[in-house]
């Protein structure tokens, strides 16, 4: 089977129930001078697949591949919109089969999740890889974007798992953390974050996060890199089997601003959201 190294980073996840729910973007989440088209694509490959005769969802075996997405269009800094949309495109390709052949465009990924499929003796069931980017935010030069991949390709679950994105839409970099906080800015991120985190998993302030079933290393509360940026404050996510086993899925919470005002400076890219 191939490998979707976007996916690998968010710890070969593997949902149950599960499914990353794909945000709404509101008209208010393009930063100014900012525009998207959305574009999707979807190919079907395999012996017996939708539209096909005779072929009903008891007896379907195909491999599916739906992908969609938004070009980011922007008249005044196209060299930074074109590195987003580079980005964004290699994101979704992420796709590589036994020998080692990295897939290159929509088309080839498609062609090469079809092929795994096809050479798969006997499938009892059909597949599926979806790829979905939404902007969940956007203020100033900044907009956050979502990758959210679902899929199934046999076995006893479905996978799935999500990262955030954050560009300044003047130059088409990508921002870190470091590039948002002041220096040191990690021990007051921590803080307010394993607050923010403990609410969204009603843990009580003064327990063991290790008896309460999470692993963090020597049991001390971390942030990771997984963050993006909302009205009230950075959202993070932690994927299953990140922090915690499997069955108990995945945690996304919030910091709000307000929390962290002491390591936003006044030259920050975050200082008028405040």
């Amino acid at each position: 089977m191939g490998v979707s190294k976007w996916l690998l980073l968010m710890s070969l996840l593997s949902l149950s129930a599960c499914k990353w729910d794909v945000p709404v973007l509101g008209s208010e989440a393009l930063p100014e001078g900012v525009k998207t088209e959305i574009v999707e694509f979807q190919r079907n490959g395999g012996a017996q697949c939708p539209g096909n005769p005779g072929v009903t969802a008891e007896n379907m075996q195909c491999a599916s591949v739906k992908v969609s997405y938004p070009k980011v269009l922007g008249e005044a800094n196209p060299a930074a919109v074109d590195a987003i949309n580079q980005f964004v495109l290699s994101q979704l390709v992420e796709f590589s089969d036994e020998q080692g052949k990295q897939a290159t465009s929509l088309e080839e990924l498609a062609s090469m999740f079809i092929a795994d499929y096809q050479k798969t003796p006997s499938p009892l069931s059909s597949w599926e890889l979806e790829r979905t980017v939404t902007v969940v935010f956007g203020a100033g030069h900044l907009i956050t974007l979502n990758f959210t991949e679902n899929g199934y390709t046999g076995g006893a679950h479905p996978f799935g798992g999500q990262r955030y994105f954050v560009f300044d839409t003047t130059t088409g970099k990508q921002v870190t953390l470091a590039d948002l906080l002041t220096p040191g800015y990690e021990s007051a991120l921590n803080v307010a974050a394993e607050k923010a985190f403990r609410e969204a998993r009603n843990i009580a302030p003064d327990a063991n996060l290790e008896t309460e079933g999470f692993w963090f290393e020597n049991n001390v509360f971390s942030v990771n890199t997984n963050f993006g940026l909302q009205a009230d404050g950075m959202v993070f996510a932690f994927n299953p089997y990140e922090v915690a086993p499997y069955v108990m899925g995945p945690t996304e919470f919030t910091v709000p601003y307000e929390d962290i005002s002491d390591v936003i400076g006044a030259d920050s890219l975050l200082a008028a959201l405040r």
